[in-house]
């Protein structure tokens, strides 16, 4: 409660020996003085009860505070919540004056007001931390006998009180939290780590399967492959017998076709020349014909000319010359006829040779032309043999291709092949016994494969993230440790200067010291103290006296008051044990450190007050209550 603000009132209704009561503080000191049992402490235990202090010395149930007899008290704190330039301490109070009650009933049942607001515990705890009140902090509120409980602290539970008083916390805060982180870190590490382990070890084992997987799925492939390369031989071994029938059939169809040609051809030319024979047979028999007219009538004048010749002499032997002469004449007309007819004859006889000569010549011509013919009529039905059985056997590869037909469907694109049926069922029935040695592969190891595959590399990018949180973290943390450590120790320094020179005021020596530094669970806060001109020795429950322990825990409390975040604190029996030289040195101190704040100091003893700056109120118990008054101080 920084800017002015302080406690200006504490109400006690019912609570423990007091039935009402109403005790007014002020900044500064407030020194509360009383004789034992009259109610002091009751004061400051209220004063930690309602700002929700967790434990009470005096109590552990709080229903054991409320004032015999009665079933309810009430505690109620009233601060100065005047505004200050604009701001008011508590903002969402609009009033000068907050007032916060604690309610406690003997059933068990308590609660908190705020400006007659019921509020929960964490508002309260939350509201007073903002102003760095911690009820529950010995260095700012310290009950009777715990001065006691402070020598038996830990060094490490003393750091970590100073660092709560001092506001500190944010510094540890920030190193725990950066050391949560790197431990959360590295335990992820870890864990990823193992994770990693088993899934590599998964990984090995599906990729061995997955390897598996894709041999058995390429050689399924492959048998898939040749299953239809077979089927395709099949038809393509078809499909080439179809194509070579085929073809022969139409070289045949064409060599018939060129036969009929053919054949026409030399039927035109058997007729041809069987008409020129024709022909020339009957120019020889007209020539032969002619000719023998011609020898007949040669013989014919022949027999004449004999005849004559005969009756010539005949005549001659008679005289008759006339006659003679006349037949002398007809004799040579016949002669002259005979010399024309043996001409005649002779180019008859040479024109007869000469058409024989020419039917002997061609008639091998038209013999062999007629040869054709008939060869030509022979190849013609062995060509019609010939295509008659290659459509026979077309009919047969197309029936066998019709019957491959379901097969080509299920072969799917068609593969060309030029391998034998027999060498590609070889190769399916090795495929087949590869596939069989695989073994049992499961059915889903790809997508398996694929999951583990992905989690493998998710966790490696996530191991090389966490690998590089982890660098991070610690450097993190070694920078936040450092940040801390230098905080400390520059804090410690000036807390030793100012507990120097308290404790030079009481005749003792010491100092403050930071330990395990390094680490921020194991380091600790230890108090060394020396008195009587002795050197400073640890500060502890044992090595100590009385006297010196509370004279070394108020030297140590004042030195860190001007650091203390709370602008209330608050000391019971400051100077128990303490010699009257001590105490009032340790009081002089605290009046004149304490003028900026707020201080409650609660003591039995008698004390010389000579500052007008400190508020008195004395304590005093009436037939069993107890009461307070203000003591004017000059």
């Amino acid at each position: 409660m920084s800017g002015g603000i302080w406690l200006k009132e504490i109400i006690l209704e019912n609570f423990m020996s007091y039935e009402y009561a109403r005790i007014p503080l002020k900044s500064g000191v407030n020194l509360i003085s009383g004789p034992n049992g009259a109610g002091k402490s009751s004061i400051l235990l209220a004063i930690s009860v309602a700002l929700g202090q967790i434990y009470t010395e005096r109590s552990r149930r709080l229903k054991d505070l409320i004032r015999r007899g009665e079933d309810i008290a009430r505690i109620t704190l009233v601060f100065d919540n005047s505004d200050r330039e604009g701001i008011r301490p508590i903002s969402f109070s609009d009033a000068d004056t907050f007032m916060l009650s604690r309610y406690l009933r003997r059933d068990g049942n308590y609660w908190w007001e705020a400006d007659y607001r019921r509020v929960s515990y964490e508002e309260i705890s939350r509201l007073f931390k903002e102003f760095g009140l911690d009820p529950n902090n010995m260095l700012i509120i310290m009950h009777q006998n715990t001065m006691e409980q402070f020598c038996l602290t830990t060094p490490q539970q003393k750091l970590k009180l100073l660092e709560d008083a001092v506001g500190f916390s944010k510094y540890r805060e920030r190193v725990i939290e950066a050391k949560n982180r790197l431990e959360s870190i590295i335990s992820e590490d870890d864990s990823i780590t193992a994770l990693l382990g088993k899934a590599e070890e998964s990984l090995g084992y599906w990729k061995e399967m997955h390897d598996k997987y894709l041999q058995r799925k390429e050689l399924t492939a492959r048998l898939d492959w040749l299953k239809r390369e077979a089927i395709w031989a099949r038809i393509l071994k078809q499909e080439s017998i179809q194509n070579a029938l085929t073809e022969r059939l139409k070289q045949k169809e064409h060599t018939l076709a060129t036969n009929a040609q053919e054949m026409e051809r030399t039927e035109l030319s058997i007729k041809q020349w069987r008409d020129k024979l024709d022909s020339w047979k009957t120019s020889i028999k007209e020539a032969f014909y002619e000719l023998l007219q011609l020898e007949k009538e040669a013989t014919s004048i022949e027999d004449l000319l004999t005849h004559l010749q005969e009756v010539e002499v005949l005549l001659r032997d008679l005289g008759r010359y006339e006659e003679i002469e006349r037949r002398s004449m007809r004799e040579k007309e016949a002669e002259r006829r005979l010399e024309q007819l043996k001409e005649m004859i002779m180019r008859g006889q040479s024109d007869l040779k000469a058409l024989e000569r020419t039917v002997e010549l061609n008639l091998d011509t038209y013999i062999s032309y007629c040869v054709k013919g008939e060869v030509l009529k022979i190849k013609r039905e062995l060509i019609e043999n010939d295509i008659k059985e290659l459509k026979n056997e077309l009919k047969k590869v197309n029936r066998k291709l019709s019957e491959l037909e379901s097969l080509r469907k299920r072969a799917g694109e068609r593969i060309e092949t030029e391998r034998k049926q027999t060498e590609i069922e070889h190769e399916i029935e090795l495929i087949k016994a590869k596939i069989e040695a695989l073994g049992d592969i499961p059915a889903e190891t790809e997508e398996i494969y694929s999951s583990y595959g992905k989690l493998y590399e998710e966790l490696k990018t996530r191991a090389e993230i966490v690998a590089t949180n982890r660098r991070e973290g610690l450097k993190e943390l070694e920078s936040r440790t450092k940040v801390w450590r230098d905080a400390i120790m520059e804090l410690l320094n000036s807390v030793n200067r100012s507990f120097q020179e308290i404790l030079a005021c009481i005749g003792a020596t010491g100092m403050a010291r930071l330990v395990n530094p390094d680490d921020i669970i194991d380091a600790g806060l230890e108090l060394y103290v020396g008195f009587r001109g002795s050197p400073p020795v640890l500060f502890d429950n044992y090595t100590q006296s009385g006297g010196e322990k509370t004279a070394s825990i108020m030297a140590f409390l004042l030195a860190i008051q001007q650091l203390i975040r709370s602008p209330f604190r608050a000391v019971d029996e400051f100077d128990i044990h303490m010699d009257p030289r001590n105490r009032e040195e340790i009081y002089r101190k605290m009046v004149s450190l304490m003028r900026e704040t707020e201080c409650l100091l609660i003591t039995p003893s008698q004390l010389t007050v000579n500052d007008p700056s400190v508020h008195v109120i004395v304590v005093q118990k009436t037939q069993g209550k107890s009461e307070v008054k203000e003591v004017k101080t000059y």
